[in-house]
């Protein structure tokens, strides 16, 4: 039997893109190129895999704090979520017993099948997943989801505001793809 995991925010990770002009970056490396880096430009990333693994307690710890009194221990499971760039596009996957409920979302199978342009600067280190989204009144507008490259840990790094605390602070989920070298 799947045993289902009901979070609602992870469907966020390409339900909350919103539509956005890209801000000016800094460069990382103050205008030097690291001749080591694995992904310097965006054809580095075609045919590449990649995998984020979370346990229960990290994912519920890191959106609703540490130590979070209703934790079962018993329940404890690894959850690997998955992003593959091919020659054109960038396709998530997720595991099979997560799925997310909230209004009009849906499971997280069905996100699984976005297919997201995608582009990347080395020199910012710095990077794009665009698809088309639907605002309010139905129209397409572009809708970006940011990302970072570490050249020194080969990870990639979305920082996803997720939603608002009480206090109006945004929760931010950090998700690290790594390599997947299989």
């Amino acid at each position: 039997m799947k045993k289902n995991i009901l979070i609602a925010a992870v469907a966020a990770l390409t339900l909350s893109l919103t539509a956005c002009q890209k801000d000016d970056v800094n460069p990382i490396n103050n205008g030097g190129e690291n001749t080591n880096a694995l992904v310097k430009t965006t054809a580095d990333l075609h045919n590449t895999n990649w995998t984020y693994s979370v346990t229960t307690t990290e994912l519920v710890n890191a959106l609703m704090g540490t130590n979070v009194p209703c934790m079962d221990s018993t329940a404890e499971e690894t959850y690997t979520f998955g992003l593959n760039f091919d020659g054109q596009y960038a396709h998530f996957s997720f595991p099979e017993n997560v799925m997310a409920f909230g209004g009009d979302e849906g499971e997280l199978n069905q996100i699984a099948g976005v297919s997201y342009e995608y582009e990347y600067d080395g020199t910012t280190h710095t990077g794009y997943l665009t698809v088309a989204a639907e605002d309010e009144d139905g129209n397409d507008v572009p809708a970006q989801l940011e990302f970072t490259y570490d050249d020194a840990t080969d990870v990639i790094t979305f920082n996803l505001d997720m939603f608002y605390a009480e206090d109006g602070t945004p929760i931010t989920l950090t998700l690290n793809f790594s390599r997947n070298n299989e």
